[in-house]
């Protein structure tokens, strides 16, 4: 993946183009999320627990958020996503429904995946995000 290098030395996107498409055709089939911050990143704490509650685990150094998937959070995810240095502000996004995994974005928007992919599903991320970005295997 071409890249930059962000303060703390992550590897991510060199640009985003990709994110508005790719959240919007999943984010349809998805009921509730989960997002997973480090404890230092209190952009990202501060806007997670204004959409979900904290969920209690044994992971270090790290604040997790569960909720579910409103109008709001739609338009944070899709339209206000990034912090001051342009990056996905949140480390981790797991879309749901319900308890079912859909789809993640991790390290920042650098990685996906999506579980039960159609053939169909598999094609619109060919010809709508993968051109955008470098870094997707389908």
């Amino acid at each position: 993946m071409q890249g930059r290098v962000t303060k703390r030395g992550t590897i991510i996107p060199a640009n985003y183009d990709f994110w508005e498409p790719l959240i919007s055709y999943f984010i349809k089939k998805c009921t509730h999320f989960r997002i997973d911050c480090w404890n230092d990143e209190e952009v990202a704490i501060n806007s997670a627990k204004v959409f979900g509650e904290t969920l209690e685990t044994d992971i270090t150094n790290m604040k997790v958020f569960v909720g579910e998937i409103t109008e709001e959070f739609i338009f944070e995810l899709m339209y206000n996503p990034f912090d001051e240095e342009d990056k996905i502000k949140w480390f981790s996004i797991f879309l749901m429904d319900g308890d079912k995994f859909v789809f993640s974005s991790e390290h920042y928007g650098s990685e996906f995946a999506a579980e039960g992919l159609t053939e169909d599903e598999i094609e619109y991320i060919r010809i709508e995000v993968e051109p955008s970005f470098d870094g997707i295997f389908v």
